[in-house]
């Protein structure tokens, strides 16, 4: 995923790691500024990076204070002042990030990578908890004391937070790469390569529900009491929500929305749901009570839309340097191999033995 947006109060963040650009585009004001090109002579300097996998992250403060993001070259986390959009920092990291999010009390910046480490970022970078393999996502309780995390082998952790070696269950059962997690009603949802939508206990790490959808899923978002699911390499987003039946919770699928191009992101504030497409910007409101999703096109969008789409269209994918390409190919390769070797092997071969006289 080379693309992604962030959303905060009055601004939309559009970003590309293959371009190296990072559009703020203002609400209010209407005028867009690229972050990239506020790095300095140095990062200038740089070549960019087009040889390793990457995945573009982006995320804004709780008070939305703050912005993060990780630019295409020297491993960098640059950090934000959205007051002005003057630049805090450049931290240099140990390996590219794969996922960038805030806590939601104390704005403290946590950072996965490819590795599988996570660290917390305050004055000086800490490593609070590590996986196998390189991480995919990550999501903080609202109360600051778990930290959840997903990777490329099939793992779902819950930690302690902010001692995450303190473990507190893995939940085990997808069958590929685990590609996105939220929590959504006290409950984990998970989405992964297996094509399967995952709904486990928080408290206890159970699985309590499984929904197939047609292919892979590449990221799902908490919208309100709903969760918004994107698809690799397609046009739809689904919508789902946990449902009570006979004393057993469930995903309940909602509502499937289609777009002209396909999908590159989502993005999620208050109950407003943005959605990134090849060739443009689109907003909807979510009402989750009555489960009632409405686009927004009224005329003073509209020259947000033109602009955003603008901006789009601008931006390149490099598939050698695609992170969720490279992982959904390496799945699809496991498989051919799995079922090339079960029609290769043999059933093995019962030999008769001769019955001995017993007198």
């Amino acid at each position: 995923m080379t693309f992604c947006m962030a959303v905060g109060e009055k601004t939309i963040v559009v970003s590309s790691i293959d371009v190296d650009k990072c559009f703020v585009y203002s609400l209010d004001s209407g005028n867009v500024k690229n972050l990239t090109e506020s790095l300095g002579e140095a990062y200038k300097n740089i070549p960019i990076n087009n040889r390793d996998l990457q995945k573009a992250c982006a995320a804004f403060s709780a008070d939305g204070k703050l912005f993060a993001y990780n630019p295409n070259k020297g491993k960098l986390l640059s950090i934000w002042n959205t007051t002005d959009w003057t630049l805090v920092e450049n931290k240099t990291l140990a390996k590219h990030a794969t996922n960038i999010v805030f806590t939601p009390k104390t704005n403290i910046i946590i950072v996965g990578d490819k590795k599988g480490d996570v660290y917390a970022f305050e004055e000086l970078p800490v490593r609070i908890l590590g996986h196998s393999s390189m991480i995919l996502d990550i999501c903080i309780s609202d109360n600051e004391k778990f930290i959840v995390t997903c990777d490329n082998d099939e793992k779902i952790r819950v930690s302690h937070y902010p001692n995450g070696k303190n473990i507190v269950h893995y939940m085990m059962g997808h069958e590929a790469y685990v590609s996105g997690i939220c929590l959504l009603n006290n409950f984990i949802l998970s989405g992964s390569g297996d094509s399967t939508l995952r709904l486990w206990d928080f408290d206890n790490g159970d699985l309590l529900d499984k929904l197939t959808l047609k292919t892979a899923i590449q990221s799902v978002i908490e919208i309100e009491d709903l969760a918004a699911i994107q698809l690799y390499d397609s046009k739809e987003v689904h919508f789902i929500k946990t449902e009570k039946k006979e004393n057993k919770w469930n995903i309940k699928s909602i509502k499937t929305i289609q777009f002209e191009n396909n999908v590159l992101d989502l993005a999620a504030y208050g109950n407003q749901l943005w959605v990134l497409t090849g060739n443009s910007v689109h907003k909807y409101t979510i009402d989750a009570s009555n489960e009632i999703i409405s686009k927004i096109e009224d005329a003073e969008m509209s020259h947000t839309f033109k602009t955003l789409s603008d901006l789009v269209k601008s931006f390149v994918c490099m598939e050698n340097t695609n992170l969720m390409i490279f992982l959904y190919n390496k799945m699809i390769e496991k498989q051919k191999r799995i079922k090339q070797n079960m029609n290769n092997s043999s059933p093995p071969v019962l030999h008769h033995t001769k019955r001995l006289k017993t007198t």
